[in-house]
Formats: structure tokens, sequence, C-alpha cells
């Protein structure tokens, strides 16, 4: 009979009304549902659920989770199970989806335990969810666990990026990032980690430019003037300016510091040309003067002269 019901070479797990025992006929609750969409709009319009998904080659993925009926949640269940994903990976699907089942006796343990799924597949599916769920402190404590294969290292730490998630934490970036080592492939992942590492500290952000070839490099080193010139004014400001003139270029790295600030894209920003000033009276490199920062002779910043200014550098 039970070949009948699942076909001579289905697994129980491969079955919905096997693994769904506990409500055959369960449908999402209508409030995870609108959580789901909001969360998804929170992290730019990607869950990581989609992501694991499109790894089926579902399309239109928005459309398919979450199910909004129970013939919904059997179309995606049979697309999972249909797919040529291996066991393993189909299994830490289903058990993503049973995770957002309100129901007793958390059936995505249950799942987890009748069926045997490794650890390390549980672990990141737990990182993942808790990750769409917003909870990133949490999701960390999984996703950071040695024993797991890091995937989506770059788009994880993204979301960690996002300053405008639930209790952001740079802390978490960074604890991230030295533990995982993402590969930082993409420019929109390397500019939201670099901007992290600028708002921690300018020197040790400085340092990390180092670490890479040198258009990357003077990339980097751009960003940096432009976060430290686009900060909001006050001491907070005149600190992270001073630590950014005080740091040890080399002749290349001087190079594109000036033509940054005065040629290049930070040129328009408030305090370009004082900045390239100030740096030259602190390395006494006063000779060979451009125009425009033979110009800068006799103005005052925060009400102290350049006579002032060197002065008290010294």
């Amino acid at each position: 009979m039970s070949e009948q019901i699942l076909g001579p070479k289905m697994a129980p797990w491969e079955d919905f009304d096997s693994v769904f025992a506990f409500n055959k006929n369960f449908t999402y609750d209508g409030k995870v549902i609108e959580q789901i969409l909001s969360n998804r709009r929170a992290l730019d319009n990607q869950l990581f659920a989609d992501r694991l998904l499109g790894l089926l080659g579902v399309k239109a993925v928005t459309k398919v989770y979450p199910p909004r009926s129970n013939a919904d949640l059997r179309t995606l269940f049979e697309h999972i199970v249909s797919s040529p994903l291996d066991i393993h990976h189909k299994q830490a699907l289903i058990y993503y989806l049973l995770k957002d089942c309100r129901a007793p006796n958390d059936p995505a343990s249950q799942f987890s335990r009748r069926f045997h799924l490794p650890e390390k597949y549980r672990l990141f599916i737990e990182g993942l969810w808790t990750l769409d769920r917003l909870e990133s402190r949490r999701a960390i404590e999984y996703l950071a666990e040695p024993s797991i294969i890091p995937t989506f290292p770059d788009e994880i730490l993204y979301v960690l990026t996002l300053p405008h998630l639930p209790k952001h934490d740079d802390s978490l970036v960074m604890a991230y990032y030295h533990t995982v080592s993402p590969p930082l492939a993409s420019a929109k992942v390397q500019k939201a980690f670099f901007k992290t590492l600028c708002r921690s500290s300018v020197t040790e952000a400085f340092y990390f430019t180092r670490d890479h070839d040198d258009s990357l490099r003077q990339n980097y080193l751009e960003q940096l003037i432009d976060y430290v010139h686009t900060m909001e004014a006050g001491d907070a400001r005149s600190k992270r300016a001073m630590e950014l003139i005080g740091l040890p270029f080399d002749d290349q790295e001087e190079g594109w510091f000036e033509e940054s600030l005065l040629r290049g894209n930070a040129k328009g920003l408030h305090g370009a040309k004082d900045t390239v000033m100030m740096r030259r009276l602190a390395t006494g490199k006063l000779d060979n003067l451009s125009a425009d920062l033979e110009s800068l002779g006799g103005k005052k910043i925060d009400g102290l002269n350049w006579d002032i200014l060197r002065q008290g550098i010294q």
C-alpha cells in the first residue's frame, strides 16, 4: 500500500504528507507571509531563501516563496524534491520551510532528527533562516561555526553591513570577516565592507588597502578620503581628518592622495584643499605648491591661520 502512495523509489522525506504529517493542510499564517515580504524589502529585495531556491533553477522565486496556500506549498515542496541537488541539500531546503511553520513540537527539529540531516547543514540553514528574520547576532552564532563550508559568504557579509537593519553592529561584520574570510568579489561588497572598516579606524582601513593590487588599493584610499570628508562636522570628523593627514603614505599613495583631493572625485568636497595643505605642513613639504594651494595663503581654518597651524603641528 505504501508503494502505491509513495512510489517505489520515494523516501519518506520526499513525500509531502509524510513530512507535514503534523498538518497535511498546512498554510502559512498571513502575518508570517507579511513579515517575510517586509524582511525581503529590508534585505535589498533578496532573501537567502531566494538564493537557495535559485539553486534549484526556480524562476520568479518571489512568486514561489512564501507560498500563499497549501497547494503553493506542495508545489514548492515538489520543486525541491525533484531538483538535481543532492539529498542533503534538498533536505536542508525542506528544513528551511519547516522553520517557517508555527506548529507544536517543532517540526523542523523533528525532521532533522528523523532523517539525520547532517549538523553542518542544519547549522547553515539555522543561520540563513535567522538572518532572513533580521536577527544578525543570532545568525552569526551559526554562520561562523567552523564546520560550515562557507556558502554565500560575500552576500552574508553585505547583509551584515546594512546600517538600516535592527540592532546593526559593525563588530558582527568584523567577526564574520575574520572568521570566514569572504572573497569580497564584487565592488558592492568591497565598498560596504570598507566603509565599515573606515568607521572602525582610519588607520586600520589604510593598512587594509595595502593588501590589494594597485587599482583596488587606490580605489580604497579614495573611498577612505571621501568617508572622512563627508562625515558630519564635529570632533569625530576633526579627529579622523588629523588621523588621515598623519598616515604614513609612500610616494605612490601620496600622489593618489593629492590627485583625489585636488583633481579627482573628492576635489569638490568641503575642505579638500585644506586637507592637502595640512598634509604638506605636517610633512614639511612646502616647496613647489600648486596654484590652488598657494591661494590658501593666509586663509583661516576654524579661526587659525596657517602659521599657527604650523606651530601647532610642530
